[in-house]
């Protein structure tokens, strides 16, 4: 893990719905920090919390416990101008690019409306100049692409112009919250790449969501595995992959599809599903330390 320090961080945030007499916790004492020019893999199934996670770090949720930290200052009921300030600084990328875009407008018009919202000095042409700009980061052509409309675009690249409107305010940090899910697989890998180069080449803090382990091993540099509003698994992508201690992260990884392996090799835990599930679900407090940077949340009959 990176020694700067955290851009964003969660300390011990809990997201709870329902009464009081069945509590139902979306997130549990979750705990994780974004570092300048590295990304953090959020994996697991539909349902355990990823989402929650982002609409929190969003500030479309308040923490019921807990506290979001932006550069080590905790996040309260700011004034307006201080939540202008944060939205400018944390933007995020939705996993349906058919839907994210209004098809009413142009892509020009798309790109310059953050503009005119977040850098009020700029004139028309500077406005236009910026748009190009963007356009050409993410590797489209401005001629071809600022009149087009989003139906005339494929899934692809509308989630290119999604990370450019995401870039139009200079962002600190970006929440990508399953980018590649709703495309063919033939575009997965240029979106993967483009959000790291613009990793690499703008020192961004990345949180990348996802349910594919494969993806969240090629994009991130430290992953947290989440079921049932808990963290897990949690440490160096390549430790934890490679060395996966809690049966839900090996659930999980059994669960890829590998040509060199028959089905009924795929695990012992294939065949404990519903334990697993059951046990993890558990509110679990204690946490043991597997290496350097690899932590795990243990099942309670392991204790």
């Amino acid at each position: 893990m990176s020694q700067s320090a955290p851009i964003l961080a969660l300390d011990k945030v809990s997201k709870i719905f329902g009464g009081k007499d069945k509590p139902v916790y979306a997130a549990r004492d979750v705990s994780f920090a974004l570092h300048s020019g590295r990304t953090l893999a959020l994996v697991g199934e539909s349902g355990s919390g990823k989402t929650t996670a982002a609409r929190l770090i969003m500030r479309e949720y308040q923490p019921d416990q807990g506290q979001l930290l932006f550069r080590g200052a905790p996040l309260g009921k700011s004034d307006a101008q201080a939540v202008k300030a944060y939205r400018s600084s944390v933007q995020m990328v939705f996993q349906d690019p058919f839907s994210s875009l209004n098809p009413a407008h142009t892509i020009r018009y798309h790109l310059e409306r953050p503009l005119r919202l977040h850098q009020k000095g700029l004139n028309a042409a500077q406005r236009k100049a910026a748009v190009e700009e963007l356009l050409t980061r993410v590797k489209l052509d401005p001629a071809i692409v600022m009149p087009k409309y989003p139906h005339e675009l494929s899934g692809g690249q509308r989630q290119r112009i999604s990370i450019a409107r995401a870039l139009a305010v200079n962002p600190q940090v970006i929440v990508a919250d399953e980018p590649t899910s709703m495309l063919d697989v033939s575009v997965r890998l240029g979106i993967l790449n483009l959000l790291n180069d613009m990793k690499a080449e703008l020192g961004l803090a990345l949180l990348y969501i996802t349910h594919d382990i494969a993806t969240a091993r090629y994009v991130a540099e430290d992953i947290m595995v989440m079921y049932a509003g808990q963290i897990v698994e949690w440490g160096a992508t390549d430790s934890v992959l490679e060395n996966p201690q809690h049966p839900y992260t090996r659930l999980l990884l059994s669960a890829v599809p590998d040509p060199d392996r028959r089905f009924s090799e795929a695990g012992a835990e294939l065949d404990q599903v519903e334990t697993i599930r059951r046990q993890s679900a558990l509110p679990q407090s204690e946490i043991r330390q597997i290496s350097e940077n690899h932590f795990i949340r243990p099942m309670p009959e392991e204790r």
